[in-house]
């Protein structure tokens, strides 16, 4: 069964790798993104022969935070009560806080020799408890993974843009990728048991997906999203190379035949 498992996950990395410069492509046409998963940039990996592998797959236990929607504004950080989730998640090499990690992974899982499932150096640090952020080790990082997708797109993401006319929403979003987390002994949501420390970003700036059918927090907060221009409205998917993505699209349809195009 692990054999078995393990082949998917190799064929997801594959199909994910083969088809990086098409999406990224697609990704082109958005507005102008910034540096990581909320920053990011248009001068993608592709237009150089060796470059560092965007994502990585890791298996295992990590923080999810795609379900925070009250994330408390804390300086120019924002602590996000996140999921605790053991499944194969994917990791943003831009985004990892722990500069050796990050250094040993982007030049170990490159573009000409793209690491597999748990090859990733930062995929160690995670599983361990070795991921380091400002002195301190943490024993939980958020990270992306699949928990809960179909019921995310039911929801349907919404464009937040303070520059658009008649906007009502928040001027602030949170980006919990490759944020170092904590167990939180008191939760106030008991499905919620980690503390995620996430940067801040201005919408005014970036503007984001509303994950929650709104461009607004719950209870004061703000929520735990991604740039606006990673998200396609017109296929209801993301426009970044996600591993994997087709497949959980495809899990998430209803069972029933696609009409044949015109003829």
């Amino acid at each position: 069964m692990k054999r078995v498992e393990s082949l998917v996950i190799k064929s997801l990395v594959f199909l994910a790798t083969a088809n990086l410069d098409f999406v990224i492509a697609q990704a082109q046409n958005a507005p102008q993104p910034v540096a990581q998963f909320g920053e990011k940039t248009n001068n993608s990996t592709h237009n150089f022969p060796n470059a560092p592998q965007e994502f990585v797959v890791c298996t295992g236990w990590h923080a999810l935070c795609s379900a925070s929607y009250d994330c408390k504004m804390n300086g120019d950080k924002a602590d996000c009560d996140c999921l605790r989730v053991n499944e194969p998640h994917i990791v943003e090499t831009a985004s990892i806080q722990d500069t050796a990690v990050k250094h040993l992974t982007q030049a170990q899982c490159t573009t000409r020799h793209p690491c597999d499932a748990d090859q990733a150096p930062v995929c160690k640090a995670i599983k361990y408890g070795q991921y380091e952020v400002d002195n301190v080790t943490y024993d939980w990082v958020s990270t992306f993974s699949y928990r809960g997708w179909c019921s995310l797109l039911q929801v349907k993401p919404k464009a937040c843009d303070p520059s658009a006319a008649g906007y009502a929403g928040d001027l602030y979003w949170a980006v919990c990728d490759g944020a170092p987390c904590t167990e939180n002994q008191n939760p106030s949501n008991l499905n919620k048991p980690l503390s995620c420390q996430c940067r801040v970003e201005n919408a005014r700036i970036t503007p984001f997906l509303g994950t929650n059918g709104s461009c607004t927090g719950d209870n004061g907060g703000i929520m735990s999203s991604s740039p606006l221009w990673t998200w396609d409205f017109q296929n209801n998917r993301y426009r970044i190379p996600l591993p994997g993505m087709e497949y959980v699209q495809s899990a998430c349809a209803p069972l029933e035949s696609d009409p044949l195009p015109p003829r």
